[in-house]
Formats: structure tokens, C-alpha cells, sequence
């Protein structure tokens, strides 16, 4: 139990061009596990104007991405967090190519994600494994603690919603209450000033 509670610190990253579909959906359950005192801040990349990493390599002499577009209030927003929360569709067996892009821009911040606690939600009609590697693979290439084994919602059909996957509201759920839960055990000494 968090007797002083200092708010935690939460970037969700909605990854999904639709913006009320499946993958909404888990992640409003994933959150719903969080206290309500937390911090969150949400990014929906469907709503962004952005690229992915260009050929430029400046940001290896300037320490930041140069490339001015809308991408860069979620670079500062990741950096700022203490905990993020990915969800994805799985297109083609692999993460959106909203997340991609977004995952490809991230290339300067060497060392900036390390110790974030990261998690994620995956929607999908089959070939989700893929899509669950890209997230484990981007998580522990930046260093980041991954807060448990993430939650899985199978669609079943092409355009298909969530009702057919009892375990998906309920997983996502129980991968919000992982996150903080991680985020008590590691800040244990912050929360108990």
C-alpha cells in the first residue's frame, strides 16, 4: 500500500491509426488499473504528422533528433516518463508503422530510456509474436525494465473487435496493475519520503 503517494510518472503511446479500435481499448483497460493520483499523458501517433529516421545523421554531432515535426513532443514525453506504455496493432506481423517510425526516431536517445519501465498491449488476428519481439527487442536495446509479459487481444477476424477474446480487457488490465506494481518496487524509497 503507497502511504505518500508521489505521482507517478505515465506515456501511453496509442500506436494504432484508429483511434477508438481494439488497441484503445486495451490500453483504457490497462489504465484503469492505475491510481488516479498518476500522471498520464497519452500520445495517439494516427493523429501525428512525422517521418521516421532519415539519412540526415545529425543527431549524432546535436545529441537530438533535427527533424521538426510532430513527433518530437512524444521524443521529450518519453524521456520525461517513468513508465510506457505501448499498444500496437499487429499489421503484416509486426508493430504499426506509426510505431515504427516512432521507434526508428528514438535512435539518438542512447542511455535517455534506460530504467524506464515499459509495457504494452498487442492486438491482433494471428502472427502477434513478431510484434511482441519488435517491442521486447526496442525495450531492452534502450534498457529499459520490462514490466511483465505484456497483454494479447486476438481479433479473430479481419475487422473483428475484442468480444470474441474474454482474457483480452482482463490481461490488459492485470498488465497495468504489473506496471505499477514495478513501479512501487522500484521506487519504493520515493514513494515512502
Amino acid at each position: 500500500m503507497i502511504l505518500n503517494f508521489i505521482p507517478m510518472k505515465v506515456l501511453v503511446i496509442y500506436g494504432s491509426a484508429r483511434k477508438n479500435g481494439n488497441t484503445a481499448q486495451m490500453l483504457e483497460a490497462a489504465l484503469s488499473a492505475f491510481p488516479k493520483e498518476a500522471e498520464i499523458k497519452k500520445a495517439y501517433l494516427g493523429e501525428l504528422k512525422f517521418s521516421g529516421c532519415g539519412p540526415c545523421r545529425e543527431c549524432k554531432t546535436t545529441g537530438y533528433c533535427t527533424i521538426n515535426d510532430d513527433i518530437q513532443s512524444v521524443l521529450k514525453d518519453m524521456i520525461w516518463a517513468e513508465i510506457i506504455l505501448f499498444g500496437s496493432p499487429s499489421q503484416f506481423s509486426d508493430v504499426s508503422s506509426e510505431l515504427k517510425m516512432l521507434m526508428e526516431r528514438t535512435w539518438w536517445m542512447k542511455g535517455q530510456l534506460r530504467n524506464k519501465i515499459g509495457g504494452y498491449v498487442i492486438t491482433g488476428r494471428r502472427y502477434i509474436e513478431s510484434t511482441m519481439n519488435t517491442l521486447h527487442a526496442f525495450m531492452l536495446r534502450h534498457r529499459m525494465i520490462l514490466g511483465g509479459s505484456g497483454a494479447l487481444g486476438y481479433t479473430f477476424t479481419e475487422m473483428g473487435g475484442l468480444e470474441n477474446d474474454p482474457l483480452a480487457i482482463r490481461d490488459a488490465f492485470g498488465t497495468g496493475q504489473r506496471l505499477v506494481e514495478m513501479y512501487q518496487i522500484i521506487y519504493e524509497n520515493k514513494l515512502n519520503r
